[in-house]
């Protein structure tokens, strides 16, 4: 007998997969209502110099990543740099298969520090 959806979600849960509604660092018009927080995904990553903070959120049994950039200090962003950084923040944390950016799922203003970025993995 297949486990159902349910019984699937617990079983993430139960092996250790932090699931939670979008966190409130989340711009809200950019975090989508069925998306949920992979709580354990949660980094801060250097580079140049400035800090970056990182969630990614999943719609549950669907891909892709929605990864959420933003710069520590509030700042602009540099959509290639956040662009690369992302990549290199979920690929060990969630990429089974070759990764593929999917720009057509991206949202924010980089020029306003924010960044939702989809990554397909």
């Amino acid at each position: 007998m297949t486990p159902g959806p349910l019984a699937t979600m617990l079983g993430l849960v139960a092996a250790g997969m932090a699931l939670s509604a979008p966190a409130d660092a989340a711009a809200p018009d950019l975090v989508s209502a069925n998306w949920i927080r992979v709580e354990e995904n949660h980094a801060v990553l250097s580079s140049e110099g400035r800090d970056y903070l990182f969630d990614s959120y999943i719609v549950p049994f669907e891909q892709p990543y929605y990864i959420h950039v933003r710069a520590r200090d509030g700042g602009a962003l540099e959509r290639a740099q956040a662009e690369r950084l992302a990549e290199d923040y979920i690929r060990p944390r969630g990429c089974t298969q070759p990764l593929q950016r999917r720009p057509d799922l991206d949202a924010g203003d980089p020029a306003e520090g924010v960044l939702v970025l989809g990554i397909q993995c």
